[in-house]
């Protein structure tokens, strides 16, 4: 059965500045870390054109020096959220120690960061080594 009783109350709704993110430099960081997906696509685009492309005109388009600029940035944009990233995962997902429901004791944050950063030196060696062995 549906309810069909309107309500005139209207809820209330704070405003909200379009600068809310300049108050805090937490903020600051976080908009930084989700404007790097910009320089993504870019760098997504740029592989996307490439690919149609002949030998002779993609290292004639990679050397141009704009293309050399924006992939420098990208690259700088990505180390800056692999950082922020990994320092904030242990922060957003608490890892227990033990499946024991009654103990809290969690994995410390640097050993969650650590591991983190050995298995993308691994997954950076797997496609360093597979690139290698298909050239």
């Amino acid at each position: 059965m549906e309810n069909n009783v309107k309500s005139y109350r209207k809820p209330y709704v704070r405003p909200v500045k379009a600068n809310w993110w300049t108050d805090r430099g937490f903020y600051i960081a976080y908009m930084i870390r989700e404007a790097t997906a910009v320089l993504a696509v870019v760098v997504a685009l740029e592989l996307l054109v490439l690919s149609c492309m002949s030998q002779e005109s993609i290292v004639a388009f990679l050397k141009n020096p704009l293309v050399i600029l924006v992939n420098i940035l990208s690259l700088a944009s990505v180390m800056y959220h692999t950082i922020t990233w990994f320092n904030l995962m242990p922060k957003a997902v608490r890892m227990f120690a033990t499946k024991k429901p009654t103990d809290t004791k969690l994995i410390p944050a640097k050993l969650i960061i650590s591991a983190e950063w050995i298995g993308a030196a691994v997954a950076f060696a797997v496609i360093i080594v597979a690139c290698v062995c298909l050239v």
